[in-house]
């Protein structure tokens, strides 16, 4: 369950703030390929990386890894 919410969430984030895959790439160096595998569920990122797009996307954290909260 965990997977799929954070899968889907960190899509929804995306989507939210307008960017593509590839932009996202471009603004925060890490490869559109493994944003790609975070969105289906592949791969999941290392923390500092999770900071990075929680920062970036300008997401409430608590919302992004299920615990609690809404998106802003």
């Amino acid at each position: 369950m965990y997977k799929e919410s954070f899968a889907e969430k960190i899509k929804k984030a995306r989507n939210n703030t307008g960017f593509t895959q590839r932009e996202v790439a471009a603004e925060t160096g890490i490869a559109q390929s493994t944003i790609a595998s975070y969105e289906i569920g592949r791969t999941e990122p290392d923390i500092e990386t999770l900071g990075l797009l929680i920062d970036f996307y300008g997401a409430d954290a608590n919302w992004i890894l299920g615990t609690k909260g809404n998106n802003k």
